[in-house]
C-alpha cells in the first residue's frame, strides 16, 4: 500500500494535449484527458512532454507524408 507521500514522490509523465484537447497517446479516452488536466500532467508545449507514447504520436503527426 502506498501512502499519499509516496504518491507525491512518484514521477509522472507529462502528456501532450492535441488540438482536440485529448491526450495524444490515448486520443479516444475523454476521461484520460480530463484526469491529465486535473492532475496537471498535461501540456500543449511539445518540448516539455516526457511520455514516450505521446512523442511517437507527435512524430507521426509532424512527419511529412510521401
Amino acid at each position: 500500500m502506498t501512502t499519499p507521500d509516496h504518491r507525491k514522490l512518484r514521477k509522472r509523465d507529462l502528456h501532450f494535449l492535441n488540438e482536440d484537447g485529448m491526450v495524444a497517446c490515448n486520443p479516444r479516452d475523454k476521461e484520460a484527458a480530463h484526469l491529465a488536466e486535473v492532475e496537471r500532467i498535461a501540456t500543449e508545449e511539445i518540448a516539455a512532454v516526457t511520455c514516450k507514447k505521446c512523442w511517437i504520436e507527435i512524430r507521426k503527426e509532424r512527419s511529412p507524408e510521401p
